[in-house]
Formats: C-alpha cells, structure tokens, sequence
C-alpha cells in the first residue's frame, strides 16, 4: 500500500499548481525547511490537504468506509504559498505529528485579513473530530492567518514553533458558538 511508504523529498524546488494530498499513514520527509519547498504557483488552494484512503478531501472525507487521515508524519519541508491561499489544511485528521517545517505565505506586514490566508488549517466535523495533532519546531510566517483552529478539534501541541507577521497568530474557536454542529455559527 502506497499511503505507507515514506515518501522523501530530496532538496530542491517542487512547483505545483494544484494541492498535493495526504492520505493516512502517510510520512513525508524533506531535506529540511528552505531546503525542500513545495511551492503552490498558482491554483488557489492550499499547498497540501489530507485526504481518506478513497481519495476523498474535505467535506467527503470518511465517505463509505474510508479510512479518515491518520498517523501521518511530516518532517522538513517548506511549503510555500505564492498567492493568498493556505499552507496545509489538515482535515477531519488524528495523530498527526509536523517537525522541523516551515508555512511560507506571502502577507504583507499591517495588511488586512484575508480568510483564505492560512498557514495551516485543522478542519473537522462533530463526526470526525481532529485529535492529537502535534507541531514541533515549526515555522509560521506571511499568512494572514498563521493557524486556524475555528472547528471541533482536541488536543493540539506547539512546541519550539516560530510564529512571524499576520493579522492573527492563532485564530482558535473563530467560528464557535457553542450550539450549532461543527461549532459553526
């Protein structure tokens, strides 16, 4: 099975022009932050989404019975947005464990929020609650939005991480009102 494989990313440049996607059990390992950059050149969308192991991304993930994200791994890589749209978006995912990477947006200093702009985003459902996801020694800078944690999510670490130039550091419980699923208003 592919999502079990460590996928390595050597040293360089990856331009994209479309999200990669993530599927469980994944680990994804580059060279080190400024060294392996995956670059979204265009697309509108996020750098990487998580997917389910039928290829389903959000809102469809768990579809069936697919398996939702989980026991990914993802370790020194750069992933860098040249347009106004995210880093990572880590839907309906658990045990997800970041170490040593960079979210590289392109937010200008004192500008304004712009929703899209997110350097990682964990999305979840009262179903699929997001849970145990841990950031070590990462970088956030340049997004208008460094983290989004607006939906139902539980158990989120940041160790050592760099938080640089947004409107929001963290943007947590944005969209809660304590009464609607999903904690959306």
């Amino acid at each position: 099975d592919i999502s079990r494989r460590i996928l390595f990313f050597p040293a360089g440049t990856y331009n994209i022009n479309t999200s990669i996607t993530i599927p469980p059990y994944a680990h994804l390992r580059g060279e080190g932050p400024d060294k392996t950059i995956i670059n979204q050149s265009g697309g509108n969308a996020p750098v990487a989404v998580t997917e389910d192991n039928a290829g389903n991304v959000w809102p469809n993930i768990g579809s069936g019975s697919a398996t939702t994200p989980t026991l990914i791994q993802i370790e020194g890589i750069t992933f860098k947005n040249g347009e106004a749209y995210g880093g990572l978006s880590l839907d309906d995912a658990t045990n997800v464990y970041i170490k040593n990477c960079k979210f590289q947006g392109t937010y200008a200093a004192r500008g304004a929020d712009a929703a899209n702009s997110k350097g990682v985003t964990v999305r979840s459902t009262t179903a699929l609650p997001c849970s145990q996801i841990v950031f070590n020694q990462c970088q956030f800078n340049k997004f208008a939005r460094l983290v989004d944690l607006s939906e139902d999510v539980t158990n989120v670490r940041f160790h050592n991480c760099d938080f640089n130039e947004s409107y929001y550091g963290a943007l947590i419980g944005g969209d809660w009102d304590g009464s609607t699923t999903n904690g959306m208003s």
